[in-house]
């Protein structure tokens, strides 16, 4: 082989052994994009924007950044991977039959475009969802995703659900009246009233003990929390924490609310009532009836 043409093969050889070297040499980050990724990821945290800041953190944690940035960068991954959340969607027909192929977008932004039972990552905070399938109208739904919970599963409904069935297909079979059966006497002492007093003030009763067990759940929650996280969470556990603190303390209005609201009731009933001359309870039954009578 002539000198010329050797001297060719090893250029050649050369451009081919060289060429995935330098590419990979530009792939990798300088120090100042790594510290530039590193200012970009908090501030994108703050934002809530978590896969933007996860995207940033992956950047700077690379092994051509300097060794603090990427140990930094490398220990905020996990932290801000388990304040991620991720949604699993169910998506039925008008049948009830699951669909796969069901292209889903968020805020107008591609998510998927096929729906595998797998949890979908996405950035905390309100949403629309947008689902789309072949041959069926456009469903948008409006979700609040909140940080940090994991695998929250959504049944959407794509096509109309089957209709009813018409009035006239229903068929109401009664029992003939008896003759020895006595048609049921409204109470006129208002007896009817104290029954659903004792009933609204029992339930109003049983409300302020749930309130009250929950709410002292509540505090003693909220003060592991605040010591867990006494800032910012840095881990799954103090997230957890303050989910559960917030948990009992809606249960414990909640139960404050509809104790409140019993016992109010129930008084309201109590006074309203017209006062019976006797008490006591009588029962009857005929063939197709039960009466129940009382006064109090």
């Amino acid at each position: 082989m002539k000198a010329p043409a050797i001297a060719i093969v090893f250029v050649g050889i050369g451009v081919t052994l060289l060429g995935p070297i330098d590419q990979a040499v530009a792939a990798d980050p300088t120090i100042g994009e790594c510290l530039s990724a590193n200012d970009k990821s908090i501030s994108l945290r703050k934002e809530h924007k978590l896969l933007a800041a996860r995207a940033q953190l992956l950047t700077c944690a690379a092994a051509s950044c300097p060794g603090d940035i990427r140990k930094e960068c490398t220990r905020r991954i996990d932290v801000v991977n388990a304040s991620i959340p991720a949604v699993v969607f169910e998506a039925k027909d008008a049948s009830g039959n699951d669909l796969t192929a069901v292209t889903v977008k968020i805020d107008g932004e591609l998510l998927t475009d096929k729906l595998e039972g797998v949890a979908l990552s996405t950035d905390p905070g309100a949403h629309t969802f947008t689902f789309e399938a072949p041959g069926q109208p456009v469903v948008s739904k409006q979700l609040v995703i909140r940080e940090g919970q994991k695998d929250r599963r959504e049944v959407i409904q794509i096509g109309a659900t089957p209709a009813s069935a018409p009035a006239s297909s229903i068929v109401t079979i009664s029992a003939p009246p008896s003759a020895s059966a006595k048609p049921a006497e409204p109470p006129s002492d208002g007896s009817g009233s104290r029954v659903a007093a004792y009933v609204a003030g029992g339930i109003g009763v049983a409300g302020l003990a749930v309130g009250t067990i929950f709410g002292l759940q509540a505090m003693s929650k909220h003060a592991d929390a605040d010591k867990a996280c006494p800032a910012a969470c840095a881990d799954q556990n103090g997230v957890k924490l303050w989910d559960d603190a917030r948990a009992a303390g809606n249960v414990s209005t909640i139960g404050f609310i509809v104790g409140g609201i019993g016992i109010a009731g129930g008084a309201v009933l109590w006074f309203t009532s017209k006062p019976s001359s006797a008490s006591g309870v009588q029962v009857g039954a005929g063939p197709t009836s039960i009466r129940l009578r009382g006064t109090f």
